[in-house]
């Protein structure tokens, strides 16, 4: 697993780099450190495109990549929602029996953003700073 989100990171990161929004870094610096975790510098880029961060966190499985409608039980879909917190919503517009089943859903719910008020950028570079930071002062 730990490979795969190695493997994944790295091609966030070329994808950043072709990125008009993101500097060119000085003397081929990476946005990973030698252990091919991402450093702040990548998860600070990452988080100017909202759509391309919250598709990286599905892709390294921290959000739910598919949600299943409580109601119908049918698969719901990834929708925009600009007056979401995250920007984004889980939604079900299914027709049964003629019915628009128009259920939603949170993106955290059932991930361990689900009862945080900060946003998910936040979380990120807290959980970065405990983890790699804290650790590297021992």
């Amino acid at each position: 697993m730990v490979q795969n989100v190695i493997h994944i990171t790295s091609e966030y990161e070329e994808r950043l780099r072709r990125c008009q929004y993101v500097p060119r870094m000085s003397f081929g610096r990476r946005m990973l450190r030698d252990d091919g975790a991402p450093n702040r510098f990548f998860l600070m880029y990452l988080f100017c495109d909202e759509s391309m961060a919250i598709q990286y966190l599905k892709d390294i499985g921290l959000l739910r990549s598919k949600m299943q409608c409580n109601t119908c039980g049918r698969d719901m879909t990834w929708s925009a929602h600009p007056c979401q917190f995250d920007g984004f919503r889980w939604r079900c517009q299914k027709r049964v029996a003629g019915v628009k089943c128009n259920q939603s859903a949170s993106i955290r719910l059932g991930s361990w953003f689900q009862q945080s008020n900060l946003t998910l950028r936040e979380i990120l570079l807290i959980t970065y700073d405990i983890t790699f930071v804290t650790s590297a002062t021992r």
